[in-house]
């Protein structure tokens, strides 16, 4: 039987054979994948089990592990072709929380699930479908105050969204001075849109720096190369605004519940997820 199938196929390999050897590389592509990813999560749980039996506690924030991201990735399709600039902003803030203790952090507009594990999140409206362990807030991050009082976060992160802001973003960096002590921003960077009104078209190096100014990056990272380059700007130890610039809002602290004052900005919604 196999040779008659090999002799009636014979005239189509020039076409079928390129196919079959993309389907094998790409099949094992995948398990390698799949491998590497359940040794991680291995990996990872054995040192979370190690490190309770030592008394110790897990961490109030961390990014999300490289296992987490792929698997993330292979469920959303969204997040495909984002792994790699994220997890490198991850890697930055792991270093950030294990260097400074990192025990507090806000992110900015997640699409399904915030890099930070443990951060609260702030969006236009609350998500039901978001995956957070965090609270979320709806707000305006276009419209200053943001609803958390001075220094409120160790840590803030925004990953591919201060290009949505309109023309907010040295607003918006304000109020990031305000309520963070850290910061990890990645933008795209010299981009070509198709549509010049496109927020992410041409958006250059410089045009970021003036959004920031006075505040110089402490460094600056590529999250990812080629044709739609990713920027991730890492700011440690923001000052705080000039007395007179800085009206923070006086409502609770991250995780507690206390009521807002009449004086303050409107209560933001808020919605906490188990």
């Amino acid at each position: 039987m196999i040779p008659f199938l090999k002799r009636w196929l014979r005239p189509f390999k020039p076409v079928l054979g390129p196919i079959y050897r993309r389907l094998v590389r790409l099949t094992n592509a995948r398990s390698r994948q799949q491998l590497s990813i359940r040794a991680q999560r291995l990996a990872a749980e054995a040192a979370d089990a190690a490190r309770r039996t030592a008394g110790r506690a897990d961490p109030p924030i961390r990014a999300m592990r490289q296992y987490e991201l792929l698997e993330l990735a292979a469920e959303v399709p969204y997040y495909r072709a984002r792994t790699v600039y994220m997890r490198r902003a991850g890697d930055i803030a792991d270093e950030l929380i294990a260097r400074d203790e990192l025990s507090t952090a806000l992110e900015l507009g997640p699409h399904i699930q915030p890099l930070i594990v443990g951060a609260d999140v702030m969006d236009l409206r609350l998500a039901p479908d978001l995956r957070t362990t965090g609270r979320q807030v709806a707000a305006d991050a276009t419209k200053a105050p943001w609803p958390f009082p001075d220094k409120a976060y160790d840590l803030f992160v925004a990953l591919q969204v201060f290009e949505h802001l309109g023309t907010r973003q040295a607003d918006a960096f304000r109020e990031v001075r305000r309520v963070a002590r850290h910061a990890i921003l990645s933008l795209p960077i010299d981009w070509e849109m198709d549509d010049p009104r496109n927020c992410h078209h041409l958006l250059r190096h410089e045009k970021v720096l003036e959004w920031v100014a006075p505040i110089v990056p402490t460094r600056v990272v590529e999250g990812n190369g080629g044709h739609r380059k990713r920027l991730i700007y890492v700011f440690e130890n923001l000052p705080p605004l000039e007395p007179e610039a800085s009206a923070g809002a006086q409502i609770e602290e991250p995780g507690t519940a206390d009521a807002v004052p009449a004086d303050a900005v409107p209560a933001p919604e808020v919605a906490t997820e188990a």
